[in-house]
C-alpha cells in the first residue's frame, strides 16, 4: 500500500511540474514532455501495483493467512525433492503405496521408506487451515513450527495445525509446509 502511495504522490508532482513549465517555462518542451512522462509511468504504477512487488505482497499475505499451499519433500541437505499441490483438496494419506493401497503423499521411494507405515499419517483441511494426524504409526510423526527449534511428537488421533514455514517429520523423512 505504501509503493502504492508513493507512486500516486510521485505522480501528481510529476503532473503539477509539467503544468508549471508548459505556464512558465514553454521553451524548455523536452523538460515538458519528461515530466508528463514521469506522470504518466508513475500514475500506472500506482493503478496497476508495482510487478512482481505486488506479487511478493500477494504471497506475503499469503503466508500471514496461515493457509499452506504444498507439501515439499526434502532431502537431508534441504534439498526440494518433490512438491505436493494442496490446491482444491480436503484430505492427503501420507504413506508407502505398496500396490494395494493408494496413498496421495507417496513416501515409499525415500531413504527412511523402511520406518514409514503403509498409512502413515493423514493431512486434513478444516475451518480454513490444514492438520496433521498420527494414524497410529510405529515410527510416529513429528512437527516442528516455523520459527522453533524444537519438534514435537504428535499424539495419535490429536490433530496438529500446519502453517507455511512448518516440517513435518514423518519417521525420519522431513516435508515442509510451503
Amino acid at each position: 500500500m505504501r509503493l502504492r502511495l508513493f507512486d500516486w504522490i510521485i505522480a501528481l508532482v510529476s503532473l503539477a511540474l509539467c503544468v508549471l513549465m508548459f505556464v512558465y517555462w514553454r521553451e524548455q518542451i523536452w523538460l515538458i514532455s519528461l515530466a508528463g512522462v514521469l506522470a504518466v509511468f508513475f500514475f500506472t504504477l500506482g493503478c496497476l501495483g508495482r510487478g512482481k512487488y505486488a506479487v511478493l505482497r500477494a504471497a506475503e499475505k499469503e503466508q500471514a493467512s496461515g493457509r499452506a499451499k504444498s507439501i515439499v519433500l526434502l532431502n537431508e541437505e534441504g534439498r526440494e525433492l518433490a512438491t505436493w499441490d494442496l490446491f482444491g483438496r480436503t484430505s492427503l494419506v501420507i504413506g508407502r503405496d505398496v500396490g494395494e493401497n493408494q496413498v496421495d503423499i507417496n513416501l515409499g521411494d525415500v531413504t527412511y521408506a523402511g520406518l514409514i507405515d503403509i498409512e502413515h499419517a493423514v493431512l486434513n483441511y478444516a475451518g480454513e487451515h490444514w492438520y496433521v494426524e498420527d494414524l497410529h504409526s510405529e515410527n510416529g510423526v513429528k512437527v516442528q513450527k516455523r520459527g522453533d527449534g524444537r519438534q514435537y511428537k504428535l499424539a495419535p488421533d490429536k490433530p496438529c495445525r500446519i502453517e507455511p514455514g512448518d516440517a513435518i517429520f514423518i519417521a525420519n523423512t522431513k516435508l515442509r509446509a510451503r
